[in-house]
């Protein structure tokens, strides 16, 4: 699904579900403070997010 910076934090802004990962667990180097999927707890390393809801808003998106 990798897509880019803008996008991911496009898609976070939209998703109810959400949830901010502590520092510890980033695996980016994008400041932990800013809403993305790079940041979200339900988004897992290989880009994909576990609860299946990356597609639907990105495709509401328009993207």
């Amino acid at each position: 699904m990798r897509s880019g910076t803008e996008v991911y934090k496009r898609v976070a802004e939209r998703c109810s579900s959400y949830d901010k990962k502590d520092k510890k667990d980033a695996f980016t180097n994008i400041a932990n403070d800013q809403k993305s999927c790079l940041t979200c707890r339900h988004f897992a390393e290989d880009e994909h997010c576990r609860l299946d809801l990356y597609d639907p808003i990105a495709k509401n998106l328009g993207c």
